[in-house]
């Protein structure tokens, strides 16, 4: 920044060395003193926005520790998906044990008595 000062501050040299007329040389020395300042006043203010932007990056996570933590995500989303996967599959299974269960306890409401097996022949005396 000291270099921009140092730049500044020739030039308000030059303007004041070669235009030396009178009332003309002091006004393009205020002129170029007030340019001066307001570059000045810049500089301090991009400085202060650069320390800003530097601490800022400094506060920010290293790329090492953003990939991990992509990494981790992506397995845990993919074992989340198995999870539903599983859960979806364990969900079909209890409808079709409900299912079972209950065509079970339909055929046990019939005449029967739920017992079902081969017939016994018709030997055409009383049963024993």
């Amino acid at each position: 920044m000291s270099g921009v000062w140092a730049v500044a501050a020739t030039a308000v040299a030059l303007i004041a060395l070669l235009d030396t007329s009178g009332d003309d040389a002091g006004k393009t020395a205020r002129e170029a003193s007030d340019r001066a300042a307001a570059v000045e006043r810049r500089q301090d203010a991009v400085g202060e926005r650069l320390d800003r932007i530097e601490t800022q990056l400094e506060d920010l996570a290293p790329a090492g520790d953003v990939s991990k933590l992509q990494s981790r995500l992506a397995r845990a989303e993919a074992d989340a998906t198995k999870a539903g996967d599983r859960a979806s599959s364990a969900d079909d299974k209890v409808k079709e044990l409900e299912e079972r269960v209950s065509a079970l306890e339909d055929g046990a409401g019939d005449d029967s008595g739920g017992v079902t097996g081969p017939a016994t022949p018709d030997t055409g005396g009383p049963p024993p």
